[in-house]
């Protein structure tokens, strides 16, 4: 069959109007094989041809062919391939409902994928997890556990004790061996902040986990809403609850030397004492508490790094220099794997190894688990003159460096105040204190790293379209599929992808109510069903061997014959035209992202709608999900201008408590742009689109959109098609899915033309489209 099609692939190119008597010829295929042929070569509507010779290549998409009418032909042929296709989608669906086991293409393990929960965090998906054991090391309820810890804290004589999300890294997601913070509260959100006294125990979080935290949360314990007007700072709320003359304990390898300057700084207006312990109070109690990570490191393929670790040590030399100093200590996890383009599993859905670096002039002392490191590894570091040390000995490396007469720099908002007293105490004038010189290179990435992102971002989206025609199909046949077994089968999609490691990100899969907890993570007995009329949220990514996957989607299921409520509609929509907003933005050279978050919100507020989240993140480069120092937020201190290569994601959303929640997310490269003007002879940029996955069009309110938004709605879907339809050629099934969610629409409108033009609010619209004029009169 294959041999045939590609014999008559050329003669199709140029003459799908003979589609028919082609398929007489070949009426020994099978019934299906005529379905899927027309599908792919083309014919009406399609425009496009999937096989691979030029002339293929060459056939543009025409929007204006698709908006025309099926012909008689293409309506033959289209229903056979949907009767056909009735007829094989139970056993493709069998097929694909399987058991949820997904199999580790490079470290060559396979597990049951069992999304992490309060109850069964260690079952995930990395290496980690399979190696380290569970955070849940002891059945202690969460009373047992504050005594417990409250009778160290009369020992010690502390009055309070303070426990952060971080490990000695300041990592968003710690390993599970120092998951204290959710170990102590039960917490598992990926943000917090834990505070025990002699009689109080309350949580601090952010917008994007108050409800997950009101949920998980015990009796015991006390949310605070971070970010609210209503709610002090950690710091402001320990002077004024704690006595004249308090001792609060902290960890010293735990909080940033930034952290500990402002709480001394507060807490000494009622001379309360920031005590440094030497060891961590959690441990004391955590009795089954799990080994740090193995998992082997692994290097980073040139091709897709870009430049060799020896490149990157030579610039990052002449910065040290620069600041005066001798040495560099490097912690952050992220930056040690980008600075020597090596990658590990220590964390789950972050491909880093635990690790700290020290650069110097003439060597990098490289602070790892000597059993992680493999030959092939050692020799291949051993060429930037990488010395290798055990994990537990950076404090003695940081000495050892300034008893050699070194200054070293450090970042202090990164950096532990455990490991600067470490310099501090063998030379007081040994240190300085600048920000990091690896954020922005890493943030801004070059040709290499972005061909990684935009090949990762195409085998992403033949995995989503497989996923969500699969959720289709069965929602369409009157089944009903767990949220649970859902983000199990959207991994396994995932990881029949070529250069697969892991999830970016544990899944939120969350259907109905379950969608507007922002972080949501789906136990097993507790997961709701996905059925027809169900409206999901799907916000997951993809660790790939060439780059980093984030994408948030949400699907109304059941076809014509389930339709969402007007509400839903109108909240759908707004968050689309803020997505559109931002994705069009077009801005100087040196503005910093927080300018740009208003773009997303103006549509929600003018409806009186808002959402308790930045608008954008950061994207590592085949690393962390999350990465800085940029972000689009309305969070104005974050003064970092948004600049050429960096990776930003695009999610607005909102979040209607106990019914639904709506998030679009798209990740984007900020690129060069041509304006007509140059201010000033001011260099402008703009957004290229990273993420090819079909926005639902069920779920939009025509009326509220400006013909310049569907526009862009209908050039972005060409897009998808073009680009991933090619790649599944052998899926007739989600190629058919991709077809049917990339066709244009239409605004229905009046006989007089809208002349605007480009995409938002055109000269005489407001953001709904309508006259400025008729808007006015009617205020």
């Amino acid at each position: 069959t294959r041999l045939l099609v590609h014999s008559l692939s050329s003669s199709l190119t140029h003459h799908s109007h003979r589609m028919r008597g082609v398929a007489a010829a070949i009426a020994g295929l099978s019934m299906m094989t005529i379905g899927f042929l027309w599908h792919s070569q083309g014919g009406g509507r399609i425009g496009r041809l999937l096989l691979s010779s030029e002339k293929t290549r060459a056939i543009s998409f025409q929007p204006s062919a698709r908006m025309a009418s099926r012909s008689a032909e293409w309506r033959q042929a289209k229903s056979l391939a949907r009767q056909l296709r009735k007829r094989n989608l139970v056993s493709y669906a069998q097929q694909q409902q399987r058991s949820p086991v997904v199999y580790h293409p490079t470290l060559g393990f396979s597990k049951p994928l069992l999304p992490s929960s309060r109850q069964q965090r260690a079952a995930s998906f990395s290496a980690c997890a399979a190696k380290s054991g569970s955070i849940e090391g002891t059945t202690l309820g969460d009373e047992i556990k504050l005594q417990q810890l409250r009778t160290l804290l009369e020992d010690k004589k502390l009055d309070a004790y303070i426990v952060p999300t971080a490990d000695p890294h300041q990592s968003e997601y710690p390993p599970n061996c120092f998951a204290r913070r959710e170990y102590i509260s039960g917490f598992t959100g990926s943000a917090g902040t834990a505070v025990i006294t002699r009689d109080d125990a309350c949580l601090w979080t952010d917008g994007r986990y108050f409800l997950q935290a009101d949920d998980e949360l015990s009796s015991e314990w006390k949310l605070q809403k971070a970010g609210l007007p209503s709610t002090p700072k950690i710091s402001e709320w320990l002077r004024d609850s704690l006595a004249p003359g308090s001792h609060v304990g902290i960890d010293p390898l735990l909080h940033t030397a930034n952290e500990v300057a402002e709480l001394e700084k507060v807490l000494s207006a009622k001379e309360i004492t920031v005590v440094l312990e030497e060891t961590n109070l959690i441990d004391g109690i955590w009795q089954e508490r799990p080994s740090n990570p193995t998992s082997p490191l692994r290097l980073h393929a040139d091709k897709w790094a870009g430049e060799s670790a020896s490149d990157k040590l030579k610039k990052l030399r002449d910065e040290i220099r620069g600041m005066g100093a001798d040495a560099l200590l490097v912690s952050k996890l992220d930056d040690v794997s980008w600075l020597l383009n090596i990658r590990g599993a220590d964390i789950e859905c972050n491909p880093v190894p635990l690790a700290y670096a020290i650069v110097e002039m003439d060597q990098v002392r490289l602070f790892v688990s000597s059993e992680k490191v493999s030959d092939v590894v050692r020799g291949k570091l051993e060429e930037s003159n990488v010395a290798f040390y055990e994990y537990d000995e950076v404090i003695e490396g940081v000495k050892s460096v300034v008893r050699e007469g070194k200054r070293i720099a450090f970042d202090p908002a990164t950096t532990s105040i455990g490991l600067k007293n470490a310099a501090k105490e063998e030379k007081s004038d040994s240190f300085i204190e600048r920000p990091s010189p690896i954020d922005m290179p890493k943030a801004t990435k070059n040709e290499a790293e972005l061909a990684g992102m935009r090949e990762a971002h195409l085998r992403d989206g033949v995995a989503l379209a497989k996923f969500f025609a699969w959720m289709d199909a069965l929602t369409k046949k009157g089944e009903t599929v767990s949220e649970y077994v859902a983000g199990a089968e959207l991994a396994n999609f995932r990881a029949e992808q070529s250069g697969f490691f892991e999830p970016s990100f544990p899944s939120i899969v969350g259907e109905g109510p379950n969608g507007a907890v922002i972080h949501y993570r789906a136990a097993k007995d507790t997961a709701r069903g996905i059925k027809a009329g169900s409206m999901l949220l799907v916000d997951s990514g993809g660790q790939y061997e060439c780059g980093t996957t984030d994408c948030t989607r949400v699907y109304h299921f059941g076809g014509d014959a389930a339709q969402p409520t007007p509400f839903q509609k109108e909240v759908y929509t707004r968050v689309l035209k803020g997505h559109i907003a931002v994705d069009q933005s077009v801005w100087p050279e040196n503005t910093p992202g927080h300018v740009l978050d208003a773009y997303a919100r103006r549509p929600l507020w003018e409806g009186g709608l808002n959402y308790l989240h930045g608008t954008g993140h950061g994207v590592g480069a085949a690393l962390n999900v999350h990465e800085g120092p940029q972000s689009i937020s309305p969070r104005f201190t974050n003064q970092t201008p948004l600049k050429e290569g960096m990776i930003c994601s695009n999610e607005p959303g909102y979040y209607e408590d106990g019914q639904f929640g709506v998030r679009i997310e798209n990740l984007l490269i900020v690129q060069p742009a041509e304006t007509k003007h140059q201010f000033n002879d001011g260099k402008y940029l703009k957004f290229e689109r990273l993420t090819h996955t079909p926005i639902q069009t069920k779920l939009i309110d025509l009326d509220l959109l400006s013909e310049s938004e569907v526009a862009w709605i209908n050039t972005y879907h060409q897009e998808v098609w073009e680009k991933i339809s090619p790649r599944l050629t052998d899926e007739p099934v989600a190629l058919d899915w991709l077809f049917d969610h990339t066709q244009p629409i239409e605004k229905p409108r009046p006989d007089d033309d809208d002349a605007s033009a480009g995409v938002g609010p055109a000269a005489g619209e407001d953001v709904n489209g309508k006259p400025i004029e008729a808007a006015t009169s009617a205020a």
